[in-house]
């Protein structure tokens, strides 16, 4: 509910009433006394799964029942509105968010409330998210709001073919940290991910992040000619989904694998070299990861598969990282609480035979 009353008709202290009545779970309160008007209160008061009467409530505030109105629209119009942030308020004057007094964080609120529909600076992943962290009673209209506008945003932008995207290739053994540092990079980045999914579907998962992590990748995952148009720096098109294409809106894909990219596609190395040539040219930037040390090709691959120019070398701080939070459970102890060890031909307090 909104309360809009003359701050000289107002005769209760706002913010102990408010903090008197536990029905209102949130509220925030402002004085507009820079508007062309007379200076007035703009009450916002949320009483989440409890119900109240705009009578019962014009009471606590001592105002009659007509001030007190049920918003109609969304929570966030309203908390924007308390300060002018509303398009239709641009005109008025803008009050600062530190002049609103409220129960809950305010200036959060609202940065959150400007999220919903606003693809380009948060991911689709990003908004659900935030949809989900509304209270329930807001979740399923907000989703449902979102999920509207991300499949018209989808439409939009397979209708926009150009792109400039960076492709990092990633190679190392088993268990040498190419996803760590993949995940480091682009969160170092402040680029949100996505990590890939089942082998036969890696898009499956992708939900309008800014990069893709095509993890633990085979060249026998994709098609050549479908991996050349996933790759492609300049320009856009849609990726086979199982349920549905999807576009890749997003500014960099980082594939990882064990198998080093001069091995890929090797059956066409005799008969389709230039289409080799072709995912070559794709590479941005080559990585090698060893045990020991990381290298870092940033000028990506010549004609034949291999990383060009000097490789900035650097440590692989993983298998240090590794020996300082290698202690597990103790699964012995475990099983030596819940099993009969009477007849074991083992000591339970060792894994050896006696």
């Amino acid at each position: 509910m909104e309360i809009v009353t003359d701050k000289d008709k107002l005769t209760v202290d706002i913010q102990a009433t408010c903090m008197r009545y536990k029905t209102i779970k949130q509220w925030a309160y402002i004085l507009h006394d820079k508007d062309d008007t007379r200076p007035h209160y703009h009450i916002y008061l949320n009483f989440g799964n409890s119900s109240a009467d705009t009578a019962m409530v014009g009471g606590w505030f001592g105002v009659a029942d007509n001030f007190v109105h049920k918003i109609q629209g969304r929570k966030t119009d309203m908390l924007q509105y308390l300060i002018h942030a509303n398009e239709s308020q641009k005109q008025k004057h803008q009050y600062s968010p530190s002049e609103v007094v409220s129960n809950f964080d305010f200036m959060t609120e609202i940065a959150l409330s400007k999220i919903v529909g606003d693809f380009k600076h948060y991911s689709y992943a990003q908004q659900v998210q935030y949809c989900n962290s509304l209270p329930i009673a807001d979740k399923a209209k907000a989703f449902t709001q979102l999920k509207k506008l991300w499949e018209l945003e989808c439409q939009c932008a397979s209708l926009i073919t150009d792109r400039k995207l960076d492709v990092v290739f990633i190679c190392g053994g088993g268990g040498v940290g190419k996803t760590y540092y993949a995940k480091k990079m682009l969160t170092s980045m402040e680029l949100d991910f996505c990590v890939s999914s089942s082998s036969n579907d890696p898009f499956q998962d992708y939900m309008g992040q800014k990069a893709m992590i095509l993890d633990d990748l085979r060249d026998r995952s994709f098609e050549l000619e479908d991996i050349l148009k996933i790759l492609d720096n300049n320009t856009k098109s849609s990726v086979k989904s199982r349920f549905n294409n999807k576009v890749f809106n997003g500014e960099m894909i980082v594939i990882t694998s064990s198998v080093p990219l001069v091995y890929w596609y090797s059956a066409y190395k005799n008969n389709s070299y230039d289409n080799l040539k072709q995912l070559y040219r794709r590479i941005t930037c080559y990585i090698e990861i060893t045990s020991t040390e990381i290298r870092v090709y940033n000028e990506g691959v010549n004609d034949y598969g291999k990383p060009t120019g000097n490789a900035a070398i650097f440590v692989n701080e993983l298998s240090q990282l590794r020996k300082e939070t290698s202690a597990t459970r103790d699964m012995v102890s475990v099983f030596g609480k819940i099993c009969d060890t009477s007849n074991s031909p083992f000591d339970t307090t060792t894994t050896k035979k006696e």
